[in-house]
């Protein structure tokens, strides 16, 4: 029975504070700062006063703070008048309690000094239900405080839960953010421009950009441009404003109607030099036309023949008499030749000459080997299996490891300028 006694004992002492400390508000230094339009639920349950002369509750007005809770606003550009409602008022009713509130608006020289404090609005001594505070003709960007007390019933003060309420011309910020483009109908694939205008957004953040509600950009200025908007998408745009109490503002939605229609080039492919191919484009569009158009036979029929001297890209382009698309085609030329970059005469029949793939098709061609040093060690013209560099010089001598120059003429119409590179011998 005793054991069972200390163990409830010990679970009271470290769960009693908890249940009845006060708010970080129970100070007027870290007075609870009220947004405009937006509702919160406060209570002064366990709340004290500070004593002392000229200190934060050291007044009289209706009433003297004896458990007082503190809040503050800030008015608007504009100022006006400032309504604080309170509701959903839940006393304690412990034995002895109040079961009244007191509050009243407070315009403060010096905060938290109660010498400078000056009542500003109605005050009130018994509120029960719902009751307001109202405060008129406030100037702007002036800081206000509010304090809230419970009555003293036989023994203690009223303590409760409420729920407070701050509006008014004096708060209330009627920012917005609105969006446009120049046209709701755009081209696929075409950048389209949109522009965002706040009123009354102090602080104003970076913007976000949605497309169906998804973020697609984010800009510090009132432009975003974005290139890959679809059929049907829908745009908004969000910003927040104000460092105090700050909010956030969602604007008007755009939707997009964006044409677009067939054009495709084809897929890349690659040609032999000197080999022709026909394009395979294909567009819905009646108004096509291919570019750069020369080595072409027709820039103007969809399939054109193209016999390009060089890799080279396509572009088919079309239009619909409003938008206009293009799509792209790369045609790779390989001259057919393959040269090794390495080689290794060692007399075990594998690798040991130097063998340039393709060169049969240039039998006029004429090939050079030099040294680091510039030194010709082999010439020839064609270059058949008979004529391959085995590694040696022009008199027989076997030329050292490293890395040789060459010079390829093909002496072919199709190739103006000669090869050149180097060749590693390996022993």
């Amino acid at each position: 029975m005793m054991r069972i006694l200390i163990l409830f004992f010990t679970i009271s002492i470290f769960h009693y504070p908890a249940l009845f400390s006060q708010e970080v508000y129970n100070n007027c230094a870290d007075a609870f700062e009220l947004c405009p339009n937006k509702t919160v639920n406060l209570n002064n349950i366990s709340a004290n006063a500070t004593v002392c002369s000229n200190c934060e509750d050291d007044f009289t007005f209706c009433f003297s703070g004896e458990n007082t809770i503190w809040m503050t606003f800030t008015t608007n550009d504009i100022g006006g008048d400032a309504l604080i409602n309170f509701s959903n008022i839940t006393f304690e009713n412990l034995t002895g309690q109040g079961n009244q509130l007191e509050a009243a608006i407070l315009e403060v020289n010096v905060p938290c000094v109660s010498s400078s404090y000056s009542l500003i609005s109605n005050c009130i001594a018994n509120g029960t239900g719902m009751f307001s505070l109202t405060a008129t003709a406030l100037p702007p960007n002036t800081t206000y405080y509010v304090v809230v007390n419970g009555a003293m019933g036989t023994t203690d003060n009223a303590e409760a839960s409420f729920d407070v309420l701050l509006n008014g011309s004096a708060v209330d910020r009627n920012a917005s953010l609105s969006i446009g483009t120049n046209s709701n109908t755009i081209c696929k694939g075409n950048s389209t421009t949109f522009y965002a205008s706040t009123i009354g957004c102090d602080d104003q953040g970076k913007i976000d950009w949605f497309a169906n509600g998804n973020l697609i950009g984010t800009t510090v200025d009132s432009v975003f441009i974005y290139p890959n908007f679809e059929q049907g998408d829908v745009v908004t745009a969000k910003v927040s404003c104000f460092s105090q109490c700050a909010d956030t503002l969602v604007s008007n939605s755009v939707s997009l109607t964006v044409l677009d229609f067939l054009v495709d080039a084809g897929e890349n492919f690659s040609l032999q030099k000197g080999e022709s191919a026909n394009l395979d484009g294909q567009t819905s569009e009646a108004n096509f036309e291919w570019s750069p158009s020369y080595n072409m036979s027709d820039p103007n029929v969809i399939n054109p023949v193209v016999n390009p001297e060089q890799t080279t890209t396509y572009y088919l382009t079309a239009d619909n008499g409003t938008c206009t698309r293009t799509d792209e085609v790369t045609v790779f030329v390989e001259d057919g030749l393959e040269i090794p970059n390495t080689f290794s005469p060692n007399g075990d029949n594998i690798n040991d000459t130097w063998e340039i793939l393709g060169i049969e098709k240039f039998p006029d061609c004429n090939i050079q080997i030099y040294t680091r040093w510039g030194q010709l060690v082999y010439q020839t013209t064609g270059y058949s299996k008979d004529k391959r560099w085995n590694g040696e010089s022009k008199s027989g001598k076997k030329m050292a490891s490293g890395a040789y120059y060459y010079v390829i003429n093909l002496r072919d119409d199709a190739y103006e300028k000669p090869i050149k590179g180097t060749v590693s011998l390996i022993r």
